[in-house]
């Protein structure tokens, strides 16, 4: 059989191209509107500058526990609140890049763990990742297992660093 003219491999190559990119975009899942939750800020202590942003039923006790932390002498802040591209972000970063990865793998499969997007309490605003909390040996994992069921929050157990309201 004879080769394809040059000319004729680039025509080739321009007409699949688009073919190829709709293959890719069905690979997707479907776009959504996503309705964010109702949001509202607590002021960290560490800093007046910084605040942790969760959803308002959660928003108070955030707020209350922080206070109260910091009477005890603990400065506290971190990461509530994620729309969607930040959490598929992170589990870009943390679980791989392939679609696979992103939307299929096991949360246990990534590291540290991380829920599928569409499924982290992050994006509900009823978590928050502590920075201070890195180890259960820290002053603020020492402190939060003991006084965070007060304000509605439970520890994930594989993540010292995250609580939310359901411990997930």
């Amino acid at each position: 059989m004879p080769r394809p003219h040059h000319r004729t491999r680039t025509i080739l190559a321009a007409l699949a191209a688009p073919l190829i990119a709709l293959g890719a975009a069905a690979c997707q899942p479907a776009q959504q509107k996503i309705t964010p939750p109702p949001l509202a800020k607590a002021t960290c202590t560490t800093t007046s500058t910084r605040s942790i942003t969760v959803n308002t039923a959660l928003v108070q006790d955030l707020r209350d526990l922080l206070a109260d932390a910091k009477a005890a002498g603990l400065k506290l802040c971190g990461g509530g609140y994620r729309d969607p591209a930040a959490q598929i972000a992170v589990r870009k970063a943390n679980c791989g890049t392939t679609y696979y990865d992103i939307y299929e793998k096991p949360a246990s499969e990534c590291t540290p763990p991380t829920a599928r997007p569409g499924t982290s309490m992050h994006e509900k605003g009823l978590a928050v990742d502590f920075e201070s909390c890195d180890t259960r040996t820290t002053a603020c994992y020492t402190w939060l297992a003991k006084h965070a069921s007060t304000y509605g929050l439970k520890n994930l157990p594989s993540e010292p660093w995250h609580w939310s309201t359901t411990g997930g």
